[in-house]
Order: structure tokens, then sequence, then C-alpha cells
């Protein structure tokens, strides 16, 4: 019994948590479009569908000899962070021959699109099983799914998908565990939600930290562009007073030049 009462507890904390998880990483969203490029959820739609049945599959394949017995969801915890947390990374590992900024931008709309085709599903299941509240609830989750993979690509950004993926993985098995348990073990089920709870303030806590190190990786990114473009003109690009650039620095230039044979450089 006390093991139940410490899944509803964490049950509530998780729908309040989820709310502000999910308006905390919709304003990232518009804000990573900004900052980065803007990336329609359409256009990574087809990468959301890939990973949704890669892990649909993988997840199959994993509880098929447990099918029907309670093993089967304590199977499930087991697996479900690290399988749909690889699923996900898949277009970030696939596209290697474009930039690291256009990988992680395409990988979290690939997050998004995942969600919401999850969420869509699990939404016609229980609406058809009269559970309109547990429907109305996978619609937060859809934003989890965006602040896991963001939580796993900040560590690729700073050069380690591996231990992103790692961590993403945990957070998200951990997320769904103690519903799951509850139907094998009410007493284990409580004893996990209780480590549940604290992934969820550290995820509640993280996701900010995820955005804003991309934003930054990605303002730093233009920033050196631009002064390498700025340094790359100013080499090439002579004056008008008859100065000329270069190494960066401005030198006189005492050959007398006309007019079209400045304005014919390219």
């Amino acid at each position: 019994m006390l093991g139940v009462l410490l899944v509803v507890g964490y049950v509530l904390i998780a729908l309040a948590v989820g709310v502000s998880v999910f308006l905390k990483t919709l304003s990232w969203l518009a804000e990573t479009d900004r900052a980065i490029f803007p990336l329609p959820l359409r256009s990574a739609m087809g990468w959301g569908i890939l990973a949704f049945l890669v892990a649909l599959t993988l997840e199959a394949l994993a509880l098929y000899p447990f099918w029907g017995t309670p093993t089967a969801l304590l199977i499930l915890a087991l697996v479900v962070g690290p399988i749909e947390e690889g699923a996900k990374l898949i277009p970030f590992i696939a596209k290697k021959d474009e930039s690291v900024l256009t990988r992680w931008h395409l990988t979290i709309k690939t997050a998004l699109a995942f969600g919401f085709i999850e969420a869509v599903m699990y939404f016609i299941l229980l609406v058809s099983m009269g559970n309109i509240i547990g429907a109305l609830f996978r619609t937060i989750v859809i934003m989890f799914h965006v602040a896991w993979t963001a939580i796993a690509l900040e560590e690729a950004l700073k050069g380690s998908l591996a231990w992103g993926y790692l961590k993403a993985a945990l957070i998200h098995s951990l997320y769904d565990a103690p519903l799951l348990l509850l139907y094998t073990s009410g007493a284990l089920a409580g004893v996990v939600s209780l480590v549940s709870v604290v992934v969820l303030v550290y995820l509640h806590n993280s996701v900010d930290g995820a955005f804003e190190f991309a934003v930054s990786y990605a303002r730093k990114a233009v920033a050196r562009r631009n002064e390498s473009d700025a340094e790359e003109y100013s080499e090439e690009t002579p004056m008008e007073n008859g100065e000329t650039w270069e190494n960066g620095e401005r030198v006189e230039n005492n050959e007398e030049e006309n007019s079209w044979e400045l304005t014919a450089s390219p």
C-alpha cells in the first residue's frame, strides 16, 4: 500500500514538473530557431517516423519472449530509455556530413516529432479506454522527449555523445519505471519512485542549461565565422583612399589605380 501511495505522489510531482518542462522547452525551441536557423517540424517528421518505428521494433523484440507476463513490464522499464533515446539520435549520427549545429537542430526536431507521434498513439489508445486524464497527460511527455534529447546533445557538443546518450537513457528509464513496476511489485515501484523524483528535479533544472549551451555554442560559431569573413575581406579588398589591408594590417598603397580596377575586383 505504501508503494502505491509513493507512486501516486510521484505521478503528481511528474505532472507538475511536466508542465514546467513543457513550457520551458517550448520557449527554447523558439529561441533555437532564432539563434541557429528555422527548421520546420515537417522537415524532421520523416526522421521522427523512422526513429519511432525503430524504437517500436526493438521494444517488441525485447518484450516478445515475455509477452503476456508481468516480467514484460520489468523488461520494458529497463530497455525503454536506451532504445528510445538511441533511436532519436539516429539523424545526429547519420548526418555526419552536415555541421554539428545542423545535426543538433535536426535531432531536436526529430525528438519533437517522435514525441508527437507517440502522444497521438497513446491519446487514441487511452481515449478508447475512457482514460481522458491519461490521454491529456501524454501531451506533456512530448516535451520530455525533447528535453531528454537536449541533455544528450549537450554532452555531444562537449565532445561525448556516448555519455550524453547514457545520461538521457537513464533519466528516461527512471521516469517510466515507477508506473511500469507498479504492476509487478508495488514495494519496488515505491522505492524506485523516490529515485525518480530526484531524477525529475534534475531534469527540470537541466533543461535550461542544455538549451542555453547549444544557443551559446551557435552564437560563438556565428561570431567566429563573421570574424573569419571580415579578416578575409580585409586582406583582399583595397580601400578607397589608396590604402589596402594585408595580413589584417592597413598599409599604404603608393601605386595609382583607376576606378575600374578598384571596382572590378571580386
